[in-house]
């Protein structure tokens, strides 16, 4: 279908018509800025969650910054929702949190004891200041003590980064400058069913800088500014010449046999 050929798209390169074929679907939305274009995606993913309460959902973004912001909006709307519990305040491994029954949480940590992974989702079903249980996506319910496993933390949004190997059935991506070729591919290869893409004009001024900037490879990027800043070495390095070996051969030619003798004996 278009959605598996969209993911071709996003997994070659050709991000510009993934995004092209989610436009055509009504899944990308631009905003006058990125207060606004956050304000609307939350909106969406209320929405989007009464509507379809039973699937699972994440929304996904650059940084940790843009992650606490959309956390906390979402949060509001579960207690503006009456859906959350009786507030918590617990000490976790990113520092003081306030959970409650209802609270959708990500495990930070691989824990074979609990069966979780970094990455693993679920719902709050039990809390005090010691102890959570927990119901993961995939129907267990985890129960912990705080003190012997804390990396846990709002789960309604997430880096990017943090969603590589995840599979969720819809996801909400805030598109940011950050952004490049892999991090567009992860971000919107995540669901199984839906996925929106949101963006501010205040970061993208046109459609055209927005698909460039999340085209970027960064790799070829990195490698154009090394050879700038490191020309001799870069080429080097090509020719299958180490940094250091390249070093010791300029000090070859430049220093004569006695001061190089000298070298070696004061070693």
């Amino acid at each position: 279908d278009w959605q598996r050929e969209a993911t071709r798209d996003l997994a070659t390169g050709r991000i510009g018509a993934a995004i092209d074929a989610y436009d055509a679907q009504g899944m990308v939305h631009q905003a006058a800025s990125r207060d606004e274009a956050r304000s609307d995606l939350v909106e969406r993913w209320d929405r989007d969650r009464h509507a379809e309460p039973e699937a699972s959902r994440i929304i996904l973004t650059h940084t940790n910054d843009e992650v606490r912001a959309l956390n906390k909006a979402a949060r509001e709307r579960m207690r503006a929702a009456g859906d959350l519990g009786e507030e918590v305040r617990v000490d976790v491994e990113r520092g003081a949190r306030h959970f409650a029954n209802g609270d959708r949480v990500m495990f930070l940590r691989n824990e074979r004891s609990l069966g979780v992974k970094n990455g693993t989702l679920g719902v709050i079903e039990e809390l005090s200041i010691q102890s959570m249980a927990v119901r993961t996506d995939d129907g267990r319910s985890v129960r912990f003590d705080l003190k012997d496993y804390a990396h846990i933390d709002h789960g309604y949004a997430a880096t990017i980064h943090k969603a590589q190997g995840m599979t969720i059935d819809r996801t909400h991506v805030l598109a940011t400058p950050g952004m490049d070729a892999h991090g567009s591919y992860v971000s919107m290869s995540r669901h199984r069913d839906g996925m929106e893409l949101h963006y501010g004009s205040d970061d993208f001024g046109t459609r055209d800088r927005l698909v460039r900037t999340l085209s970027r490879d960064r790799a070829k990027d990195m490698a154009s500014d090394y050879d700038q800043i490191h020309p001799a070495q870069s080429y080097a390095e090509r020719r299958g010449i180490s940094f250091r070996q390249r070093v010791v051969e300029i000090v070859r030619r430049i220093f004569p046999e006695k001061l190089r003798d000298r070298a070696q004996r004061r070693r």
